[in-house]
């Protein structure tokens, strides 16, 4: 039995940062291209894993170029050669499914590395013989079961055990466990399995004639599990405890007991025949066969049952084929953290079917380190976002010294044409440091929208269409969705617009100087503060990102242009969001920025009412479905290759769309135990919060808000930080 609380978790991307740049002229210094790394070999780590059935192994993919050196920022593709056997996520995690051994080979650029996952089944641990009588009458038999349990205490099923006696003369015991007295005497009976072994005692004394109970007949015909069946026949012990029922070897509790009728509850065994059998007093019954029928359910991939009673929740079967795989969870409805429910998950197997705990909660928290490309985007974003809140904090503390009047711009700046050229700080590490300058040119000027590219970048969009047409479908996107969807649910990003730049739009700065930074994108505070206050800053509504630096085409890594757009088209929204944050906290004289992760898992709510408003079109509490490619679905997120998926959404396709959320919130999903909303206080290593941050503030929305966007706008609106707000 296990009581568990109202557990919930998530996570997310990106963030905010900083830096600073400026200073020296920097057409002085002559720009050195490094060449592109290729992707030459690839080893995966550990190599040949060996875990137990249920078991997790974290893999990492070693990349090197053809110079020796890491090929770092790019995200390799997993696979595994029979999900029966194992399966892998896009972050490296291998599951085992059943015993057998799956090759797991992660690939980038055509070239692949791989590690042999050979999973064990669960060994037996220990072995408990159960229902001995105290004695047992000459002649007479009694129904031996057994217990068997791995190591943390978990049982086992469907594995085989042998019976033996010591004194075959005195009681023997048969295959399925039926011991019979033959003599007087006393006997130790045996149980094993796996090479694990339990005893117990058993007295046979003299007797008259056979005491055994006897089945006459069962009622009704057709056993359901949760309802009541009537069994009469003779040698019944009208005490009840003094009674086992069992339907196909499992205990049915009984609620009435007479000498020659028993009333007791059917659980939940496989539908079809079945075996009934009473013990009484330690002695057993001849089995009578039997039929049970179970409510059968149907759960297509990608799909959730939810079962919201005990009864609903009792018993259900699951068809499916030899590689269906089903996760169950259980959850408290309370929302009271007093209130508990006892629980207990079992199950029955069909042949070759196997049934596993994914992982024992251990007995406190682990400290976790999960390391693949997109955590160590995570990571460095969230450090960015912490030098945020530093500046934050830093800009307040020098307006109260120094109090100054904001001066609101009587006239707009009317923004930049098409090809105009303007120098701005990179300030991603400082925003005190003016040493960095990136010079460069408006490539798309909307009406909430300005794309600057940097004339630095390897790949310039004069020279590829490709990418000039993806930057532009960036802005266009903004402009006609984005914005917004920032601004209707969480503020408007350009609230404080008339006290800084006043040009009434937001700045996109693709620049290659953020690539190998670790980060895909970033926003900082100190451009919302005049350079009075921080010298590098650009003073108004900016973000920064990464950009593509390979010609040619691979949905799956950010160096293309393609892989770029469909990283990047969700992230734009998501480093808008940290603009309208810090907006609002400078407008409302908060002390501080929020706490880092509840801005981080906000933020991926920015991106999950952009996907769910205009790329999968389905309402609030609506079921998205795993889909198809004409419903532009789960199933184009995690297939951006789909030319059948670009044909129905040419404006968004390629898309992460909701891809990263669910990818990343799986290892949580696993281990519970192990993660927690808060950060690394809690004993967790690297910004490993973000995606359960996003599920529990996701759970707040749909259980107490009235809608997405009143939650959200005062969560924005507030000035006060983490749990408080």
């Amino acid at each position: 039995m296990h009581r568990p609380n109202a557990l919930l978790f998530a996570l997310l991307v990106l963030g905010a940062s900083l830096g600073c740049g400026g200073g020296a002229d920097s057409s002085a210094r002559p720009v050195v291209t490094p060449p592109v790394p290729v992707v030459t070999t690839i080893s995966v780590s550990p190599g040949n894993p060996s875990l137990e059935v249920g078991g997790i192994v974290s893999l990492a993919a070693d990349v090197r170029d053809q110079n020796g050196a890491a090929v770092t920022g790019r995200s390799v593709a997993w696979s595994t050669s029979n999900v029966a056997i194992a399966t892998v996520t896009q972050g490296g995690s291998a599951s085992a499914v059943a015993v057998g051994t799956a090759t797991i080979t992660a690939t980038l650029d055509g070239k692949s590395g791989s590690a042999s996952v050979v999973v064990i089944p669960t060994p037996v641990a220990s072995v408990a013989i159960l229902s001995v009588p105290t004695s047992l009458a000459l002649g007479g038999s009694a129904a031996l079961t057994v217990s068997l349990k791995d190591r943390t205490g978990a049982v086992l099923v469907g594995r085989r055990v042998t019976w033996s006696s010591s004194a075959i003369g005195i009681a023997t015991v048969d295959s399925t466990g039926v011991l019979r007295g033959l003599s007087a005497g006393t006997a130790t009976v045996t149980a094993t399995s796996e090479g694990v072994s339990g005893t117990a005692t058993v007295l046979v004394v003299p007797g008259g004639t056979d005491p055994s109970p006897s089945i006459a007949a069962i009622s009704p015909a057709s056993l359901l599990p949760g309802a009541s069946a009537t069994i009469t026949g003779s040698g019944f012990d009208p005490v009840i405890a003094n009674n086992v029922v069992s339907v196909n070897g499992v205990d049915a509790p009984i609620t009435s007991a007479t000498a020659t009728q028993l009333v007791a509850v059917v659980p939940c065994v496989s539908s079809g025949p079945v075996s009934v059998r009473v013990t009484s007093s330690g002695r057993a019954s001849a089995a009578m066969a039997q039929t049970v029928v179970v409510n059968a359910r149907t759960i297509p991939v990608g799909q959730a049952l939810i079962l919201t009673s005990a009864l609903q929740s009792q018993c259900n079967e699951i068809a499916g084929s030899g590689t269906a795989r089903y996760l169950v969870t259980v959850f408290n409805a309370s929302t009271s953290l007093a209130s508990l429910t006892d629980y207990e998950i079992g199950g029955n197997t069909t042949a070759g079917a196997v049934a596993q705990r994914l992982a024992p909660p251990p007995p406190m928290l682990s400290r976790v380190t999960v390391n693949n490309a997109d955590r160590t985007r995570d990571r460095v974003h969230f450090e960015a976002l912490e030098r945020s809140r530093a500046y934050f904090r830093e800009a307040q503390a020098s307006a109260r010294s120094r109090p100054e009047r904001a001066a609101i711009r009587s006239v707009p700046v009317p923004p930049p044409a098409v090809g105009a050229a303007r120098q701005f700080f990179y300030n991603f590490n400082s925003c005190h440091d003016t040493t960095g300058v990136i010079n460069a040119r408006a490539i798309y000027s909307g009406t909430r929208a300005i794309v600057w590219e940097d004339s630095a970048n390897t790949l310039q969009s004069a020279a590829n269409p490709t990418l000039l047409a993806y930057y532009r479908r960036l802005g266009q996107i903004f402009d006609d969705e984005q914005y917004d969807i920032v601004k209707n649910n969480f503020g408007d990003p350009l609230r404080r617009d008339a006290l800084t730049d006043n040009d009434a739009r937001v700045h996109m700065v693709f620049t290659q100087r953020l690539n190998g930074s670790g980060a895909a994108a970033y926003v900082t505070s100190c451009d919302q503060s005049p350079r009075s206050t921080f010298q590098a800053s650009n003073f108004g509504e900016f973000f920064y990102s990464t950009v593509p630096v390979s010609v040619g085409s691979n949905p799956y890594s950010t160096n293309f242009a393609d892989g770029w757009f469909s990283f990047i088209g969700r992230t734009v929204v998501h480093e808008v969001k940290h603009i309208a944050s810090s907006a609002a906290r400078f407008a409302n004289g908060a002390n501080s920025f929020d706490e880092s992760w509840l801005e981080e898992g906000t933020a991926r709510h920015a991106e999950e009412l952009w996907v769910r408003k205009f790329v999968h079109r389905v309402p609030w509490k609506g079921n998205t479905g795993f889909g198809a490619a004409a419903s532009n679905g789960i199933l184009c997120d995690f297939h951006p290759e789909s030319t059948a998926c670009t044909a129905v959404d040419p404006v968004h396709r390629p898309s992460y769309g909701m891809r990263r959320h669910f990818n990343e919130i799986l290892p949580e999903l696993l281990q519970p135990w192990n993660f927690s909303p808060y950060g690394e206080a809690t004993g967790q290593s690297g910004s490993v919060f973000y995606q359960t941050a996003w599920s529990l503030v996701r759970y707040a929305v749909d259980r107490f808000a009235v809608s997405d966007s009143a939650f959200f706008n005062q969560l924005t609106d507030s000035r006060a930080v983490g749990m408080a707000n």
